[in-house]
């Protein structure tokens, strides 16, 4: 058993380069002239909605904004895109995918990743404040993208003020389990987390149930001041989230909440942070929970 159920949770992130073909990476001058011209054709505001990193790194892989509209709404919003003459190429997933071209394209502005003089820009359906929260990335002030500050503060939610019954299933679940929860889609949630009964009555499955108690909170405000953070300016970063725990949290909650980190599946695939691979307490601590597995 891992050090935390989270540990096989995926926590969604950006993912850049696209999947159209022949689009490339966009340098931060081309961007503003680049939405500029598709608002006007597109009518919608993309430059106040960009998610991500885009407009905070010198080459961003694709464009991804936000886009605050109705279920219903989506399939007429396709077929207007897909009408209009700017829009180069398109497909639908969870998001829509768009090819667009590159207005004031510097072929002279090179970098590590392909530049064809057209970018994917993709539209994402959701609340643009929440999506902007979620999806922030701190660029080029921290050395971890911004899927690192997630899976930490999914880790702070979930063992913060954590109360669980006495009572388990045989494989160590606790049968209740009030705590929070950082949902990509709810925001920041409490919930009560149960086990999920075999049919035959007899017993548990290997699947949870959450009801949620209480929330949403959305904003990093919000956020901060349940989880018993300084401001909302603590969840910029990997760095910045995990200065705010050593300086607010006890030391025993602090190696408790960086041993989950460092023990999930995706940080893991990805790269521990270097800090934490020199930082003897946590690695001692995660021997120790090891040994009891």
């Amino acid at each position: 058993m891992r050090l935390l159920e989270l540990s096989n949770q995926k926590i969604d992130m950006l993912t850049e380069g696209g999947s159209l073909s022949g689009v490339g990476s966009i340098h931060i001058d081309e961007i503003e002239p680049t939405l500029t011209k598709l608002e006007k054709s597109v009518g919608v505001d993309l430059k106040n909605n960009v998610l991500g990193s885009v407009g905070k790194t010198e080459f961003s892989g694709d464009i991804d904004v936000a886009l605050q509209i109705e279920p219903e709404a989506i399939p007429g919003f396709i077929e207007r895109l897909k009408s209009n003459p700017d829009i180069l190429d398109l497909s639908k997933s969870s998001v829509i995918m768009t090819k667009i071209k590159i207005v004031n394209y510097d072929p002279d502005k090179e970098t590590d990743r392909p530049r064809t003089g057209y970018v994917q820009l993709d539209f994402m359906p959701g609340d643009p404040g929440w999506l902007k929260t979620y999806y922030h990335s701190p660029g080029d002030e921290s050395k971890y993208k911004g899927v690192y500050r997630n899976i930490l503060l999914a880790t702070i939610a979930a063992l913060f003020d954590m109360k669980n019954s006495d009572d388990e299933t045989e494989d160590g679940r606790p049968l209740s389990s009030e705590r929070f929860l950082f949902s990509p889609t709810e925001g920041l949630v409490k919930i009560i987390r149960t086990p999920v009964p075999k049919v035959s009555g007899e017993g548990y499955t290997k699947k949870n149930k959450n009801k949620i108690i209480d929330g949403p909170w959305k904003t990093p405000d919000e956020i901060a001041k349940i989880l018993n953070l300084d401001s909302g300016s603590d969840l910029n970063s990997y760095e910045t989230l995990k200065s705010a725990i050593e300086k607010n949290y006890p030391e025993d909650m602090v190696n408790k909440i960086l041993g989950s980190f460092v023990d999930n599946r995706q940080i893991q695939d990805m790269g521990v942070p270097e800090d934490l691979l020199a930082d003897q307490d946590i690695m001692d601590y995660m021997a120790k929970l090891g040994g009891n597995k």
